[in-house]
């Protein structure tokens, strides 16, 4: 079953870059291990590193659970326990993980307490003015507008696709926008060393560009191989595998490279005073704060950023966040409905009209040329926009002889109806029962005829009318 294999080949390695990513964590940088704040003496303190080790063993055991729940999905064969099992697996396989998190983040802050590594008067979070501190400057925004000019370009060579094309151009320039608006420098400083709050601000942002950029381009290579690759399906999605993988190696290679630095340059600090901003950071993941005026700050560890929850917006994307975790269950059931749900066909004296849930296609019958019935889909039949599910294509697709196609059918059910219009617009249409389709076919077909008829004659008699 092709659509099982694309999906958990899409998400199936999850749990080894979030294992891995995880457990880094409970290595000391700026400081700090899963998300708590210690100072120096805690890295040599047994209790600490005993916490740790459990922190790690726990997370391999939590996504090698993830791991082996994957292969057990796989057996499933129908689309709707398939779609179904994919989006509860994704939610599991996303939150699971942060339950050892958070509980050895509970544990550490415990600790701290009990041993007063929280003084009084060193409770608050320390709030100082990053913008005097000289940094390296912005990229230049021409850096990223040729991936936005290839995307809109390509719009040449594929007109119908040009929704598609503007719309990767959009997320070309929307890094762009996320590149240089949503950096903040205040996560930045560890101690009173400016020195190397500055080497840490300039590590980060050099690193938050080549993200952005990565990203930008990778977009680009996603739009030229739907563009250029229509009628070779296997290499088109092998193409887009190959780049997915390549943006993934290189994401997690520029977040970890980061992480290594921050870890290197911070490995002598937390000896005197130090910065210590856990109480305003939830389990060591959800950022409040509500003197901070910004919405979006920086994450203390690595490149990404992150939320202030105190802000109104900030609760309203978590709540949106909260809601998509939630859906996504549903959201399964949903999609393998519809690749189940009738599919129905009828016409009157003026329209053909193709319908299955909200989708509907019509087609004026004096608009179509010419109606033929397939035994067969036509060959090499790739998705350009829509739903491609084993039971049910709808959307934008093309062939290798006829090109650009319309689509709305069960590819399992043949025959198939397809419909050149006036225009040089092809549709290919099927029901979920094939007398339904050949009835359908055989009305058009004659409906058509009549058509030809009626136009010979016009032509026929012109001549006597114009006297």
């Amino acid at each position: 079953m092709m659509l099982k294999i694309i999906l958990w080949a899409s998400i199936g390695w999850m749990p080894i870059l979030i294992c891995v990513m995880l457990i880094n964590e409970a290595k000391f940088k700026k400081n700090i291990a899963v998300g708590v704040t210690l100072p120096y003496e805690a890295r040599e303190d047994a209790e600490i590193q005993k916490i740790l080790a459990k922190y790690r063993k726990n997370m391999i055991i939590v996504n090698a659970i993830m791991l082996v729940l994957a292969c057990a999905c796989m057996f499933f064969n129908d689309e709707m326990s398939v779609m179904t099992s994919w989006f509860i697996w994704l939610d599991a396989a996303i939150v699971a993980p942060y339950i050892p998190y958070i509980s050895t983040n509970t544990k550490l802050r415990e600790i701290k307490a009990q041993r007063g590594w929280i003084h009084p008067e060193e409770q608050h979070t320390l709030s100082v003015n990053m913008d005097a501190i000289p940094s390296s400057t912005w990229i230049s925004p021409w850096v990223f507008a040729p991936s936005g000019i290839i995307c809109l370009l390509l719009i040449a060579f594929d007109q119908e696709m040009a929704v598609m094309y503007i719309m990767f151009a959009a997320f070309c320039a929307s890094f762009w926008i996320g590149y240089r608006y949503l950096y903040r420098n205040k996560a930045e400083m560890v101690d009173e060393d400016t020195d190397l709050t500055i080497a840490l601000s300039r590590i980060r942002k050099y690193n938050w560009g080549k993200m952005w950029i990565i990203c930008s381009y990778a977009m680009t290579a996603y739009a030229v191989s739907m563009c250029f690759l229509q009628q070779m399906p296997v290499l088109s999605m092998a193409l887009i595998l190959i780049i997915t993988v390549v943006l993934c190696f290189y994401a997690f290679k520029i977040e970890f490279k980061t992480r290594h630095l921050q870890e290197k340059l911070t490995k002598d600090s937390g000896h005197e005073w130090y910065a210590d901003e856990d109480d305003h950071w939830i389990w060591g993941l959800f950022y409040y704060n509500k003197d901070d005026s910004r919405l979006i700050i920086n994450n203390r560890i690595g490149v990404n950023s992150t939320i202030n929850l105190a802000k109104t917006s900030g609760k309203i994307f978590m709540a949106l966040t909260v809601l998509l975790l939630a859906a996504m269950p549903f959201t399964g059931i949903w999609i393998g409905s519809i690749g189940s749900q009738d599919i129905l066909m009828s016409s009157d004296t003026q329209e053909f009209t193709v319908q299955s849930g909200s989708t509907v296609y019509r087609i004026e019958l004096s608009d179509i040329k010419e109606v033929t019935l397939l035994e067969e889909l036509p060959e090499h039949l790739s998705r350009k926009m829509g739903t491609g599910m084993e039971h049910y294509l709808e959307g934008k697709f093309s062939a290798s002889q006829i090109g650009n196609v319309t689509v709305l059918l069960d590819p399992t059910v043949p025959p198939f109806i397809l419909i050149q219009t006036n225009e040089g617009k092809y549709y290919l249409f099927g029901s979920r029962d094939e007398s339904t389709t050949r009835d359908a076919c055989a009305k058009l077909q004659s409906t058509a005829a009549v058509t030809d008829d009626e136009v010979s004659l016009m032509i026929q008699f012109s001549p006597c009318c114009a006297c």
